[in-house]
């Protein structure tokens, strides 16, 4: 039992939470090479995808804001997860590979983003509701490798399935795996009122700007939405780079998507390996100020090599690190952050930063990819710009460690 350090007495929250996770992110990633693909079939397009998705963020961030005021947990969180399912379902029927309108295809890029960031910003909030901090320092490591098996058998089922069912077969697959996620999340919140006596989660209350509100009052919100940025600005570079190599160099849908399959199972892999292994030790050994400095310090490494020698396959593997690094230790990083603050903080601030902020810095740093390649700089070029990024990353990135630090010993 060592090997995952879960205490007697957690186990049934623990793997609820676990296989939650697990059907919640094999349905999307079996999604997220359709959208890969989309994305390189309209690399030029990129930049206005990403605003589309941005001002989607704007429209819907209130809509939630008021959800979460009037509704109790074991209302909306399954509520909002069966309205995903229900839209999903209109793109499996209207997705035809190569023959698929530009229109669907642009609206299911934006649709993917958007849900993307919501359930699983939902899920987050739910775990650091229900977790306490020194819970999470164990825990949250190996609920997200639950997390990232289902990351793991999603692009595996796509990349072996959708020669021969399609895109719109496999988004039928992942409908299925979507609805079993709503029905762990239904029942960990039951296993949640029993272990409080049946008693429901109080409705959180409040206007539904507050979250935006408390975030602009709290520097510990502010320096979050610094690491957050800094990330953003180097993965979104890594993507629509991605984009135009793989445009450059493969042709046709079907075989464009086996391909981002094929990156994302990599990924998925050895993000698994560090949050199984590796992420809740180096939390506890190092302490948060050391862990959350590791990944600007390994991404700077990598950038300099993509100034100094630039292929499709270095440029996979460079961002392969960045999004094993992000899933695998910065994500179970980023979540821990979380359950040293407040109830309304956790679903209400929590989620404007990670949709609005969020999207927002990619639109932000899609902007300027789009800006420097019109300028004539190349991607190596591009790279060489982004390493004085880190920097700046890992300085804020320390700074929200030591805050994290002094919170978490208030909390306890």
């Amino acid at each position: 039992m060592n090997l995952i350090n879960i205490e007697r007495g957690e186990w049934p929250r623990f793997l609820l939470a676990f296989c939650y996770f697990f059907f919640l992110l094999a349905g999307y990633f079996m999604l997220r090479p359709i959208r890969g693909t989309v994305s390189a079939n309209h690399a030029d397009s990129l930049h206005w995808l990403y605003s589309a998705t941005f001002v989607s963020m704007l429209l819907i961030v209130p809509v939630f804001g008021w959800l979460v005021s009037k509704f109790r947990r074991g209302r909306f969180v399954p509520g909002i997860y069966l309205f995903f399912i229900s839209n999903l379902a209109f793109f499996a029927f209207a997705f035809e590979g190569d023959a698929t309108g530009d229109w669907i295809q642009y609206s299911f890029y934006v649709w993917l983003s958007v849900f993307n960031l919501f359930v699983v910003s939902i899920f987050w909030s739910f775990m650091a509701d229900i977790f306490q901090p020194d819970q999470a320092q164990r825990l949250f490591g190996s609920i997200m490798a639950g997390g990232s098996l289902g990351a793991i058998s999603g692009p595996l089922l796509t990349a072996n399935w959708v020669g021969n069912i399609g895109s719109g077969g496999v988004m039928a697959l992942a409908i299925c795996c979507l609805l079993v996620a709503t029905g762990f999340a239904i029942a960990l919140g039951r296993f949640e009122r029993q272990q409080h006596h049946d008693k429901p989660a109080k409705v959180i209350g409040g206007s539904i700007w507050e979250g935006a509100v408390r975030v602009f009052q709290s520097r510990y919100l502010l320096l979050i939405c610094l690491l957050m940025l800094s990330h953003n600005l180097t993965a979104t570079f890594l993507y629509n780079g991605m984009a135009v190599l793989v445009d450059q160099n493969i042709v046709g849908f079907d075989e464009r998507t086996r391909f981002f399959s094929y990156v994302d199972l990599i990924v998925q892999v050895i993000a698994f390996m560090f949050q199984f292994l590796i992420t809740s030790r180096l939390v506890i050994y190092l302490g948060m100020p050391r862990t959350a400095i590791l990944p600007p310090i390994l991404l700077a490494a990598g950038f300099t090599l993509l100034g100094s020698s630039l292929g499709l396959v270095l440029f996979a593997a460079v961002q392969v690190a960045q999004r094993a690094l992000n899933y695998g230790l910065l994500g179970p990083v980023k979540e821990m952050l979380f359950t040293v603050v407040s109830r309304e903080t956790k679903y209400k601030s929590k989620n404007f930063i990670d949709t609005v902020v969020y999207r927002g810095s990619d639109v932000t740093a899609s902007w300027i990819f789009k800006g420097m390649m019109t300028a004539g700089l190349s991607i190596g070029q591009v790279a060489w710009i982004y390493v004085p990024v880190m920097l700046v990353w890992g300085l804020g990135a320390w700074h929200l460690g030591k805050a994290y630090t002094r919170l978490k010993s208030r909390v306890e």
